[in-house]
């Protein structure tokens, strides 16, 4: 298939609101299952999420010696990939209920771009099995064909605010990153297109909403979606045709 642009997603905060409501609640489920005293309250995951990845979320948060937690660096590696495994396992639990719907104007862009021919790829530092979840549920299932591909956390080493995750989807993909933009919610998804030579249009998450994004090439609130949801630019180009963000908006990010 011959392409001259692309849209590499991010997908936790950036395509669902899937940190608050899925994970954060996937992880505590964990914990009680295996009897751990252990809770994640909305702020304090917020603050775990300067990690990225859940088994480094929780290998960190072992080191802090929480009640229950073991002492040794090797039995505390090894809690934390049970208690990821378990997570997971919850985590799709949660997501079958079709509880993390898309964003606003998410739906919409993932169609358009389909439709004009544009390659979308998946650009996570998540586990696959969690991208699978929440894409075999409705209104997900059939948004899903129109993505090239996926990379996700078991395809790399490091993880982001590392570029190796776009690095590894600019190669697979063919296009250069001239034609490529990146879609995020977090600095650290910011930090990672911006290593790979990508332009990145934000869309702050809850916990991201206050934080720093400078050298993005815009921030809006969400993507807009129609009349009734209509996105607000917070920083960058302004929105002349519509309420919303179109491939015309994102082509002029890449000049």
């Amino acid at each position: 298939m011959t392409t001259t642009f692309g849209l590499f997603w991010d997908v936790d905060g950036t395509m669902a609101e899937t940190e608050r409501d899925g994970h954060r609640q996937a992880f505590n489920a964990a914990f009680a299952e295996q009897g751990l005293p252990w809770h994640w309250s909305v702020a304090s995951y917020g603050q775990l999420l300067c990690i990225s990845g859940g088994e480094e979320r929780l290998r960190h948060w072992l080191t802090t010696a929480p009640p229950g937690a073991p002492e040794e660096p090797t039995s505390q590696a090894a809690m934390a990939a049970h208690l990821q495994e378990r997570k997971q396992i919850h985590y799709r639990r949660i997501v079958s209920t079709g509880g993390l719907r898309p964003r606003p104007g998410v739906v919409r862009l993932i169609q358009a771009a389909a439709a004009a021919g544009w390659q979308q790829w998946i650009v996570t530092t998540s586990r696959r099995s969690g991208v699978e979840a929440l894409l075999d549920t409705q209104p997900w299932r059939p948004m899903a064909p129109a993505f090239q591909g996926w990379i996700c956390g078991e395809d790399v080493v490091c993880k982001k605010p590392d570029h190796q995750a776009y690095a590894m989807a600019l190669s697979r993909s063919g296009l250069g990153s001239h034609q490529v933009i990146a879609l995020e919610d977090s600095p650290h998804g910011l930090e990672a297109a911006r290593r790979a030579g990508l332009p990145c249009l934000i869309t702050p998450s809850r916990f991201t909403l206050y934080q720093d994004f400078a050298g993005a090439a815009a921030v809006l609130d969400h993507l807009g979606d129609g009349p009734q949801q209509p996105a607000t630019v917070l920083m960058g180009p302004p929105l002349v045709c519509h309420l919303h963000v179109d491939l015309a908006y994102l082509q002029g990010l890449l000049q």
